[in-house]
This record gives structure tokens, sequence and C-alpha cells, in this order.
């Protein structure tokens, strides 16, 4: 069985509870054969994983750190890249791609188009790229002219056409120019596709499915959408830019949801927002996240001179560490010894420059401790007096439930699947309110320690229950095999040519 297992921005060239969940697949999954699609930031990126030998292939897809992407290209000798180039031709773009790229943004734009029309949209654009070259083609004054013409219309309510200027225009373009390129080299052959993400890494798993029937499996941790927009609010200024990437983040989202065969979020959480966003029940099969229990276990609590609240995770800033440590400062106030450590290192320089300047302000230098990569996170998790977590947004994160089975006990936000994990074997309070995590975090760190630890003793009791590695893996496996059988007893969908996908 091979399985085409589709990243962005994780695993293998990032840590973090998403590539620790692409590690346990390819490493505990022997009997299936990965290859790897991985969207990265940049080309120069270092394996951070040692890739177990069932995984056959990586297909790095960097969309930043080159001028053009035959850079860093699939089409090698050179020669190859030559040829594409001396392809595409003025004739070729205003004939075959101009006509694509304007139905393209009307759809995405006005969402004047079904999923099924855009998906053989995306097929036809596909297509294109395979054979001619990307950046001559994106970067023609004709299809920059076609940008420009489109998104110059009124479209949305809050954008004023004649407000937008020629900087906001060509930074619009400058960004679709790069999310693009994860659509212009050829898809590899599997028997299943797996997407990690409803985002762009989830495009080559649409093109598969419609080119050759693959039937492509969805995984959601968070939900893309959202998380998407929270990002965009906060590093897009342009109000223009900023709802043109709505739209085209809303758009593959839809195509991701449309065209898999089977969604699997990582708790019910994720899956009333797909429901919310029209993907059908009969789609949508939740498998919880798992951890080892070997590995995540209770140790013997040592004796510290000090209480200790703990953080586990990339620093980042949907994993709200400044909400920590403004909550640090109060419970500072009550407790004068007390340390806060983090563990994790920053995947965010602004971000964490952002937390160290808030360390200063509140001069807690004594009592944050940005202690980074622990190789031993199970004990770092047993020793601690409280594990508290920040997030603003989460799907059923990992941390939590090996801090769970490390028998932690636990603080968190309710956000996502965090409160069916934890159920009633923790303290939960709302995102975004360092006073309610630092009364939480005093609450217990104030209770008689036996008392204290009876809540890590019920959280791991339910973790070894609902949350094991094989329990995950075993759904996994069978989800795989079920999806390729009903695909071998489905036709091979007809693909139509460019023309009639632009009809």
């Amino acid at each position: 069985m091979s399985v085409l297992l589709a990243t962005e921005g994780t695993y293998p060239f990032h840590k973090g509870g998403v590539s620790t969940w692409c590690h346990v697949l390819t490493t505990q999954l022997p009997e299936v054969d990965f290859k790897l699609f991985a969207i990265a930031a940049n080309p120069y990126l270092e394996l951070r994983y040692d890739l177990p030998s069932n995984v056959k292939q990586v297909v790095k897809v960097p969309l930043w750190g080159t001028d053009d992407p035959v850079e860093y290209s699939w089409r090698f000798p050179f020669s190859q890249a030559f040829k594409s180039k001396l392809e595409t031709t003025q004739r070729v773009i205003n004939a075959k791609f101009i006509p694509l790229f304007e139905r393209f943004l009307d759809a995405v734009v006005f969402d004047n188009a079904g999923m099924g029309e855009l998906g053989y949209l995306l097929v036809a654009i596909h297509e294109y790229f395979l054979r001619y070259d990307y950046h001559k083609t994106m970067t023609d004054r004709a299809v920059w002219s076609t940008f420009r013409r489109l998104t110059s219309q009124n479209w949305h309510p809050s954008v004023e056409p004649d407000a937008v200027t020629l900087t906001e225009t060509t930074e619009a373009m400058r960004l679709l120019y790069r999310f693009l390129i994860s659509i212009h080299l050829p898809v590899p052959h599997t028997d299943i596709t797996h997407s990690s993400s409803a985002g762009f890494c989830g495009l080559p798993c649409v093109i598969a499915k419609l080119q050759r029937g693959t039937p492509y499996f969805l995984t959601e941790h968070g939900i893309n959408v959202r998380e998407q927009y929270l990002n965009l609010n906060r590093s897009i200024p342009s109000l223009f830019v900023r709802q043109f990437l709505f739209r085209l983040v809303t758009a593959v989202v839809k195509l991701n949801y449309h065209f898999a065969d089977q969604v699997s979020p990582v708790c019910e959480y994720n899956a009333r927002w797909e429901r919310w966003w029209g993907v059908p029940s009969e789609k949508i099969k939740v498998i919880y996240n798992g951890a080892d229990p070997e590995l995540f276990h209770p140790t013997p609590p040592i004796v510290k001179e000090r209480p200790q609240v703990m953080n586990m995770g990339l620093i980042f800033p949907l994993k709200g560490q400044i909400d920590l440590i403004a909550a640090a400062a109060i419970v500072r106030d009550r407790i004068p010894n007390v340390e806060f450590r983090f563990y994790g290192r920053p995947s965010d320089e602004n971000y964490f420059a952002q937390c160290q300047e808030l360390v200063r302000t509140h001069k807690l230098e004594e009592t944050i401790n940005f202690a980074g990569f622990t190789s031993e996170p199970w004990r770092s998790y047993s020793e601690a007096d409280v594990v508290a977590m920040a997030s603003i947004s989460e799907g059923f994160p990992y941390a939590l439930i090996e801090a769970m089975l490390s028998a932690a006990t636990i603080v968190s936000t309710d956000v996502g699947g965090v409160s069916e994990a934890l159920a009633d074997t923790g303290l939960l309070v709302q995102a975004n309110r360092p006073q309610a995590l630092a009364e939480a975090i005093l609450q217990l760190l104030e209770l008689p320690e036996d008392e204290r630890r009876s809540f890590g003793k019920r959280a791991y009791d339910r973790a070894l229950n609902l949350f094991t590695q094989n329990q995950f893996l075993e759904e996994h496996l069978k989800s795989y095999r079920g999806l390729i059988e009903k695909a071998t007893t489905s036709d091979i969908p007809n693909i139509p040519s460019p023309a009639m996908a632009i009809r």
C-alpha cells in the first residue's frame, strides 16, 4: 500500500504537533510505503527527523527563497527547464493560460463557480504548468493586466476599488504567485493521498483525485480556515490584500472538503466546523490523536526548591505564551518563588521578542525560564506542579495527551478539542483571559499535593482508555484500506479539456 502524505510548513522540516502525528504514521506503519509532498518555506530547510525506510520519496516544494521556481525544480536536467521557457510564448500564454486564469480568478474572487468546475480549472492550470514555464507565465504583462482588471472591480463591500493602491495589488499578485507554486509540479502516483490540512498541501490530492480517481483522505488538526483568518488579521495590514487572501483560502478549503472521500478531524469540535461548512456527516470520521504510553508515563515526583508551572510547545502566537506570561505576573505576586518554565523553540521570532519584552516589563526575569528543547518531555510533564496551556486555537493537541499520560495536573484554555480530551480531569478557562488563567493556576498550586495530584491520576486513566497510539494507528490503517477498496469499485472520473473547464 502506498500513501502520498501532504504537509504544509510541518513534517519533515519542522517540529510540532502535526509533525509528531506524521512521524508516528510513517514510523509505526511499516506495512505502508509513504511518499511525502512537503510544502516548505524555502529550499534550504534541512530534515528535522530521521525518516524510516518506508518513506520512499520526499518532494520538497519551497514557496519562498527563489526568484524563479526553476531554481529548485522538478525539471532536470536544465535543458528541460530551458525548453519549457522557450515553449512559453506570448501566443501560448494568451491562448492557453489567460482564459484559465480569468475563470479561476472569477471563481475565487466572485465565487462564480461550483466546486466541480473549480476543481477542473485547478487540474487544467496544473497541466498547463507541467508543460510551460511557471515564472515566465505568472510574471507576464498580460497575466498581470488580467489580475489587476478583475481585482479592481467591486467584489467586497469593505473594499473601495478606487482606494486600492498599485502596491496593494502587486502584493496580492505576489502572494498568489507564491501559493500557486504548490500545483506547478507532478503529483506522485500512490494508492491513496492523505493531506494533513485543508490547505494548499491538499490541492495535489484534489488533482490526483480528479486525474486518476485516487482516493483522498483529509485530516484536520485545527480548523485551517479559522486559523488562516486569525493569522491574516494579525499579519496583513492591507484590507484589500487580506480580503483577497480570505477568498483564496476559502476557495482552497472548500475544494479540499468537496473532493475528500473521508474527512477525519482529530476531535468532534472540528467536526462541527466542517458540518457548518457543508461537509456531509457521512464523510466525517473523528480519529483522535494518540500517544505512546510506553514513552509518556508517570515518573516519581522529585523534591523541588520552587513550585513549577510548565508549558510545552513551539513559541508561536496561536499558542498564547504572551497570555501565560501575563498570568505569571499575577501568580508571582501571590507566590513570589514560583517558576514558569517554557519548553519549546520559537517558531515566530517577532512573537518571541514580544514575549521577552513582556518579561522585562513585568520584571519576571527570575520567574520565567525559556528552557528550549527537552529530550525527556515525559519527565518534564510529571515533575511540574501544574502544566499550563494557553492556546487561542487548537485541534486536539499532542502536548495535552502526552501530559495526561504523564499524570500531569493541567490547566488549559477551552479551545478546539481540549475539553473533549480533558473532560473533568483538569481546569478549563477562556482563551485570552490571563486573569482567569492565573486564578486557575493559583487554585491548583494552593491545594495540598495529594489533592492536586489526584487530577493527574484521573487524566492518566482517561488518556490510557481513549488516546493511545495503537488506537490511533489502527483507525488510520482501517481508513486507508477501506478507501482504497472502495475506489477499486468506482470509475475514474472523466477529466474535461481546459476548454470545457472554462465553458
